[in-house]
């Protein structure tokens, strides 16, 4: 299994397939989910405003506009409430986003982080959280998870601790589990300290 944390924007994405997590309790989307739908001139805002999507806690939605995205396949699913986010419910999103991206054969995804940089919890934590889940969720076998590609994108003032969660899924699923995993990074080099980056700290990416 390869990781990759860059500093791409939605319209720089190299991936197949784009998995983004919700909240119920944020409208319009906020996040890297704000800047995909900025992208897409509004249409998951547009979604959520008729009441065809409501980000309820696993919802699952395959959208059908990726459009000006460089993608095949798009993606959403339900948080919940960002006030209820927490580090279990991150696993088992995680577990379901591994379920269904096994399900349909997508094995090279970009997965951004929900609710990074917003809310209480720690990013490292959060993506630790994320990323155990997709791991035990996901395909089938040592042979199925090495052939797995997941680009995390990022801000560049979030690299440090999306870095560190990403260490100690490592440590965790390599280690306790015997898996290979090699992580990838895409980054300027200032993402080196932390708080360095400018006001959306994405490469190609328009202000929110």
């Amino acid at each position: 299994m390869k990781i990759t944390i860059s500093t791409a924007s939605p319209d720089l994405l190299a991936r197949e397939t784009l998995i983004l997590g919700f909240f119920s309790d944020e409208r319009p989307p906020k996040g890297y989910c704000g800047l995909v739908d900025w992208r897409l001139n509004g249409r998951i805002s547009a979604e959520i405003a008729s009441g065809r999507i409501s980000g309820n806690f696993l919802e699952k939605v395959a959208c059908s506009f990726p459009g000006r995205l460089p993608v095949s396949r798009f993606l959403l699913i339900g948080m919940g409430t960002l006030a209820e986010l927490t580090y279990d419910r991150l696993y088992n999103a995680g577990f379901e986003i591994g379920r269904t991206a096994s399900g349909i054969g997508a094995t090279d995804l970009a997965l951004p982080v929900p609710a990074a940089g917003r809310g209480p919890l720690k990013l490292s934590g959060m993506t630790e959280a994320l990323l155990t889940g997709f791991f035990d969720g996901g395909a089938p076998g040592a042979e199925g998870r090495a052939a797995l590609g997941v680009e995390v994108p990022v801000q560049d003032d979030q690299a440090f601790d999306v870095l560190q969660g990403l260490d100690q899924f490592r440590r965790r699923a390599g280690s306790d589990r015997g898996e290979t995993l090699e992580i990838e990074t895409r980054l300027p080099d200032r993402t080196e300290a932390p708080g360095s980056g400018g006001p959306d700290g994405m490469r190609g990416a328009e202000p929110q």
